[in-house]
C-alpha cells in the first residue's frame, strides 16, 4: 500500500500572495534568510497578513544547519505562533518544515522519519505551515523531507514524515522574476533530476509518474529560454519544480541525490549544481540496469532517440546554462583526492541510495568520482 502525499491546497499565479489574507492567526511566525528581507520578499508577506504579532527570523544560510534549526525553533516556542510563513528557497523551506515540528516535540530530528508516529509521540499540530517557494527547483514547498546538515560529520541528514508536509503552497510568479542567472540554472537542474529520479525510483506509482513526466516536458522546453529573461518560461519553469516534488517526494529520489548531497556537503556546492553535475553520470551508470527502459521511455515521449539521446540532452542544456559537466571545473584534484574517500563512505551511507535502481559497491561509487571528476562516459 503506498500513498500520494500533498498540501491540502496549492495557490498559483501572479497575485497568489493575495491568498495570505485569507489567513486568520493572531501570531505569526516569518522564516525566511536575509535575501529574502533585502529583496522586500518579507514585507510583501508582511503587508498581507492581518495578525496582532509577528515575529521573523531570517538566519537560515545556504545547505542549513541542525543548529540553525534549533536556533529558529527556540524562537517559535517561546512565540507560539498558530501561523508559520516560510519564505525562501529549499534552505528557508527546510528549516520551517522541521522547525513546526520541533516546536512541539523535544526530540532528534532523526526520530522524525517516515515510520514514526509524530501524534504518539504529543504532536497536536498546532501551527499551520504556509511554504512560498521564491525560487523554482527544490519542491521543497510540496515534499515531505526536511534536509538538514550535520556540521559535526559533515553530511547532510533528512528527517521525513508526511507531517511535514506544508499545508499551503503559494506559487506567485512574481517572486522569481528577479532571480539570477545563476540561481535559475542550479535550481532549474535540481528540478529536473528530482522529476527524472521520480520516475526511476522503485516506489514510483501512476500519480507521481503523472507529475514527473510533465515536470521533465516542461522543464527540458522552458528552462535555458528561462535562463535567458523569458518570464513567461520562467513562470513554467516555477509550476515544474513543485509539479517534480509532488512526484519524486511520492516516489522518491536516487543516486544522484546521494552523491549530490555528500559532495555538496563536503565541498559546500549548491544543491541543484551538485545533484545536476551527476545527473548524467549515474543516468549512464544506469544504462545497465532495469532503469534503461524507462530512461528509453522518457526519452521518447520528449521526442528523443534513446536514453543516450536523452543524457546527450542533458548535457548540453548544462552546457547552455553554464552549469559545470565535470568536477574538475568546480575542485582541484589536491581537495578531490584528499576527500575521496569521505565521499564514497558518506555516498554509501546517505539515505537515498536505498531507492536507486542499481546500487553500486564501494569501488563503483569511486569509479563514478573519478569519471565525473575526469568528464568521463562511465562503461561498467
Amino acid at each position: 500500500m503506498w500513498t500520494f502525499v500533498s498540501p491540502r491546497v496549492i495557490v498559483f499565479g501572479e497575485d497568489a500572495l493575495e491568498a495570505l489574507r485569507n489567513e486568520k492567526a493572531e501570531r505569526v511566525l516569518i522564516v525566511a534568510d536575509e535575501s529574502m528581507v533585502k529583496l522586500g520578499y518579507v514585507n510583501k508577506v508582511k503587508e498581507v497578513l492581518t495578525a496582532n504579532k509577528v515575529e521573523i527570523f531570517s538566519e537560515v544560510e545556504p545547505e542549513p544547519s541542525m543548529e540553525t534549526a534549533f536556533k529558529c525553533t527556540k524562537l517559535a516556542r517561546e512565540l507560539q505562533p498558530s501561523l508559520i510563513v516560510a519564505v525562501g528557497g529549499g534552505s528557508v523551506l527546510d528549516v520551517a518544515k522541521a522547525v513546526r515540528i520541533l516546536m512541539e516535540l523535544d526530540v532528534d530530528p532523526l526520530v522524525i522519519n517516515p515510520f514514526t508516529d509524530l501524534y504518539e509521540l504529543g504532536f497536536k499540530k498546532k501551527a499551520k505551515l504556509i511554504a512560498i517557494p521564491t525560487t523554482s527547483g527544490t519542491g521543497a514547498d510540496v515534499t515531505w523531507a526536511s534536509v538538514l546538515t550535520d556540521k559535526a560529520e559533515n553530511r547532510k541528514l533528512t528527517p521525513s514524515n508526511k507531517e511535514v508536509v506544508p499545508d499551503v503552497s503559494i506559487l506567485d510568479y512574481r517572486l522569481v522574476e528577479a532571480m539570477p542567472k545563476r540561481l535559475i540554472a542550479g535550481s532549474g537542474m535540481d528540478a529536473l533530476t528530482h522529476a527524472i529520479e521520480g520516475m526511476l525510483a522503485p516506489w514510483k506509482n501512476e500519480f507521481s509518474d503523472a507529475m514527473c513526466e510533465k515536470a521533465i516536458e516542461l522543464i527540458l522546453n522552458n528552462l535555458e529560454r528561462s535562463y535567458n529573461g523569458d518570464l513567461e518560461a520562467r513562470a513554467k519553469m516555477h509550476l515544474s519544480a513543485t509539479m517534480a516534488g509532488l512526484g519524486f517526494g511520492n516516489s522518491q529520489v536516487g543516486l544522484v541525490h546521494s552523491f549530490g548531497h555528500t559532495f555538496g556537503a563536503v565541498f559546500k556546492i549548491h544543491h541543484g549544481v551538485s545533484v545536476g553535475l551527476f545527473l548524467p553520470y549515474v543516468l549512464t551508470y544506469y544504462l545497465k540496469s532495469d532503469a534503461r527502459a524507462r530512461l528509453d521511455e522518457i526519452a521518447i515521449k520528449n521526442k528523443l532517440s534513446s536514453a543516450e539521446g536523452l543524457i546527450d540532452r542533458i548535457l548540453g542544456l548544462m552546457r547552455n546554462i553554464e552549469i559545470p559537466t565535470k568536477l574538475s571545473e568546480i575542485v582541484s584534484e589536491h581537495e578531490f583526492k584528499a576527500n575521496l574517500e569521505t565521499l564514497v563512505l558518506n555516498t554509501l551511507n546517505d539515505s537515498s541510495l536505498g531507492t536507486s535502481p542499481r546500487i553500486p559497491d564501494y569501488n563503483e561509487t569511486q569509479k563514478i568520482y573519478e569519471y565525473a571528476f575526469e568528464g568521463k562516459r562511465i562503461d561498467f
